[in-house]
């Protein structure tokens, strides 16, 4: 039998519509990691939630088990909105991307405090920003992301022989980071963008959001992140677009 309802905190990862009256909301949880939701009558009537399930929003919801997977949302309460996240192009663009690859590194069912943490940092962070952010602090997401999820690539050595990384290096997806030249094949990748990526795993992504990646391909963690997800980001394609 469905057991009573918890409260949890939640961030907003998307929405599906479910039916003429009800809508399928997918949440992270600190406890629970990703869990999807349905929401009674959210689509036939604002008073039933209020207009608060936006992507990005952090709620206080009272969730109740169902019979299946899906969850029942029974309250939700606003916390922050983050209109600031809606105001352009471009934040709109990074807030769908950052729900998307974390949502899609957290498990379903499991405690994601880390991932919960970081996709509520760096959406607090971009509500607040006053400019456009460097692609620094996106790229910071991303190796955090992947850290966070056990999948961290190796960037100041070879992920084959061990040894420091040379002048030149590859980036192999299968190997999972850099290699020198002589254990094997893959993206010619400068040692100093690698080495920027590293500095950004470990610097905090507020100190991130003015700086940008030095000369190299801005896009490898997030193919990074595709080669282990095993399909594509549909966000990417937009962000790629605006930024």
């Amino acid at each position: 039998m469905p057991g009573p309802a918890c409260s949890h905190d939640a961030v907003v990862l998307g929405t599906i519509d479910y039916g003429e009256r009800d809508r399928i909301v997918r949440l992270l949880t600190p406890e629970m990691g990703r869990v999807s939701a349905l929401a009674r009558g959210a689509r036939g009537s604002r008073r039933r939630f209020g207009g608060v399930i936006d992507l990005g929003a952090r709620l206080n919801v009272m969730l109740r088990a169902g019979r299946g997977e899906l969850w029942h949302l029974q309250e939700a309460e606003l916390v922050e909105a983050r209109l600031g996240l809606r105001e352009d192009l471009l934040s709109m663009a990074l807030l769908s991307y950052a729900s998307e690859l974390v949502g899609a590194f957290a498990r379903e069912h499991h405690p994601e405090r880390r991932l919960f943490g970081l996709l509520e940092v760096f959406l607090t962070v971009l509500d607040a920003a006053t400019a456009p952010p460097g692609s620094m602090f996106r790229a910071g997401l991303e190796v955090k992301a992947l850290t966070c999820a056990g999948l961290a690539p190796i960037l100041t050595r070879c992920a084959l022989c061990g040894e420091p990384l040379e002048e030149q290096c590859h980036f192999a997806m299968d190997a999972g980071g850099a290699l020198h030249p002589s254990c094997g094949a893959g993206e010619s990748v400068p040692p100093g963008f690698l080495l920027a990526l590293e500095r950004a795993r470990m610097t905090r992504l507020v100190e991130l959001l003015d700086m940008d990646l030095p000369a190299g391909p801005t896009w490898l963690l997030a193919r990074f992140a595709e080669h282990h997800l095993q399909r594509g980001l549909s966000s990417r394609k937009w962000l790629e677009t605006v930024g």
